[in-house]
């Protein structure tokens, strides 16, 4: 699944696990995690290309907006199996 509908820079493991979504919570300025610029199209195809390969068997998104779902349905060729949408009281 692709968990985000943003692309952000890798952050190596050894650094920091997990890499949350602050780019260097040391700094005396802590800001958001640096976004890498990948298109979703693009990682979508590249998630087509595990299922053609046999590598996973269903894919899917999270946390996306109706007009994000839309654009990925005008391009896919395997349509998600999974939308998985974040529901409970906290979040309104």
């Amino acid at each position: 699944m692709i968990h985000f509908p943003i692309a952000l820079k890798f952050v190596p493991f050894e650094k920091r696990y997990p890499p949350e979504w602050i780019h260097d919570p040391e700094s005396a300025n802590p800001r958001m995690e640096e976004d890498e610029g990948v298109p979703m199209r693009e990682t979508w195809e590249a998630m087509e290309e595990l299922v053609r390969e046999g590598l996973v068997k269903n894919i899917g998104i999270c946390n996306i907006g109706v007009a994000m779902l839309r654009d990925i349905l005008q391009y896919c060729k395997i349509k998600p199996t999974v939308l998985q949408v974040e529901i409970h009281p906290y979040n309104t």
